[in-house]
């Protein structure tokens, strides 16, 4: 981390904090209700793709006279029905994001290591470690549990994920405020 990375990280902290505070409660409330919490995420799922096909559609119809018109239209007929379909079919779009959150829960923790070794020299990057190999871990028990557990694996795991990745977000802004100034002229 470069001396002016430590000042904009140790100057803006609060935001920081105050979004690993929100990821806190959110993972509170998932794993408070996991059921409630699965139905929601396939439901904001399932919008985002109509939305994101809708928007799409319209990008297509703009640039009409370009290369590319007939492929946007296409993908974002695809993207706003696929939204509808998994609308349509709340349990069965839970089961797909159920696989899907398993596999990118994976990938995130996977990543999370690999940031945690870039950043081993800062305080308290062993944070970012843990919650790395616990995503790891949460999204290998996501697939293992695939198809059975579908209606509270994906609220407890997905609010479990949040809770950790809320706390090393605060950890790491706070560790940044303590540190001394000289640190910062490095």
């Amino acid at each position: 981390m470069t001396s002016e990375d430590f000042r904009e990280t140790r100057t803006n902290s609060a935001l920081p904090i105050v979004l690993g505070v929100l990821m806190i409660l959110l993972g509170i409330a998932a794993i408070a209700e996991p059921f409630i919490a699965t139905i929601a995420i396939t439901i904001v799922f399932s919008w985002t793709l109509i939305i994101a096909g809708i928007v799409r559609i319209v990008h297509a119809f703009q640039s009409r006279h370009k290369r590319g018109f007939w492929t946007t239209l296409v993908v974002g007929v695809l993207y706003v029905i696929g939204g509808i379909l998994l609308l349509s079919n709340i349990f069965g779009a839970a089961l797909s994001l159920t696989l899907a959150f398993g596999l990118i829960i994976f990938i995130e923790g996977v990543l999370e290591v690999i940031a945690a070794f870039q950043m081993r020299r800062d305080p308290n990057w062993g944070w970012v470690l843990f919650s790395g190999i616990m995503a790891i871990i949460l999204g290998i028990l996501i697939l293992a549990q695939w198809p059975v557990s579908t209606v509270w694996v994906l609220g407890v795991f997905v609010g479990i994920n949040f809770l950790l990745t809320g706390v090393w977000m605060i950890m790491l802004s706070l560790a940044s405020r303590s540190l001394p100034d000289h640190r910062a002229r490095v």
